[in-house]
């Protein structure tokens, strides 16, 4: 009878154990997720690297984080403006040396460091709704203080700063036009799979309760703010998605769901060969051309 409840004990100890263990690592992942201090890299790459003209701004959000950035103007004046936003892990200087050839096209571009990323400040990064709070501020602060610029507003994003811009163009109608790469269909499934290729951590029973943890820390359900919600309500207004098609982190099948819920008109670019964020090494000289001739058709 003492061996058997002993056995009894040691199993429930280790269920404890165990429980305590899962938990801890639920915590452990919503932590890396929403607070993402090893990813907060320098600024490596300046406009004048390029020859560029630009100006160092700073502004705030409505929740009161200082945001920093660039403002770049066209060649000749131009009242159209191209807001780029990087993704989650990365800053302003990543994205710049892909796109500021748009410059040469007659666009003013507008670059800034989402919070507790690059230099802006914040410690908590969302994946997108609490993002969406700077995209607002970044348009609020061009409108402000230089509207002669901003008259046709267009909008890039790469990865998470895709989702930023589709879920900001489904509710602002200033904005002319959106392109999206490399954007996922739904924050549910883009935390679970960088979960699982970053840290191995399984969906079942783990993701559930870390899902659970970031909807408590930010005090809402961010997956309602997913871009599958949102696209459809861009329409009239253009959205391109551009997408690596063999992105390991969101995968292609994502975009071609995202396609589907986009009302026209819309357009769509699986890039041969691409991984997540490579479309603009991968594509080259045709991902050049490609965003050249929507922006210049539609902004």
């Amino acid at each position: 009878m003492n061996s058997v409840l002993g056995i009894i004990l040691l199993v429930l100890g280790c269920v404890a154990v165990l429980a305590l263990i899962t938990v801890w690592l639920c915590k452990h992942t919503a932590k890396k997720v929403l607070h993402p201090v090893s990813k907060r890299k320098p600024i490596d790459v300046w406009p004048d690297q390029f020859g560029l003209p630009y100006e160092n701004v700073t502004f705030k959000s409505q929740d009161q984080v200082q945001l920093k950035g660039w403002f770049i103007t066209a060649p000749e004046f131009s009242n159209k403006t191209i807001i780029l936003m990087h993704g989650w892990g990365m800053n302003r200087a990543d994205i710049l040396k892909n796109t500021y050839f748009l410059r040469e096209l007659g666009f003013n571009l507008f670059y800034f460091d989402f919070r507790a990323l690059g230099e802006s400040g914040g410690k908590t990064s969302s994946i997108g709704y609490l993002e969406l709070k700077d995209i607002t501020a970044a348009i609020n602060f061009l409108k402000d203080t230089r509207p002669q610029f901003c008259e046709k507003i267009g909008l890039y994003g790469l990865s998470m700063g895709g989702m930023v811009a589709i879920c900001e163009a489904a509710h602002n109608p200033d904005i002319a036009c959106v392109v999206a790469e490399a954007s996922y269909y739904s924050f549910r499934r883009v935390v679970s799979r960088w979960a699982w290729v970053h840290r191995r951590v399984p969906y079942f029973p783990i993701m559930p309760m870390v899902l659970h943890y970031i909807r408590k820390q930010l005090g809402i359900n961010p997956e309602r703010y997913s871009p599958k919600y949102n696209i459809p309500k861009i329409s009239p207004r253009p959205v391109f998605l551009i997408h690596g098609r063999y992105d390991n982190l969101v995968p292609a099948a994502q975009a071609k769901l995202l396609y589907k819920c986009a009302g026209e008109p819309k357009e769509i670019w699986l890039v041969p060969g691409a991984k997540h964020n490579k479309c603009a090494e991968v594509g080259g000289f045709e991902y050049k051309q490609r965003l050249a001739e929507f922006y210049k058709k539609y902004l």
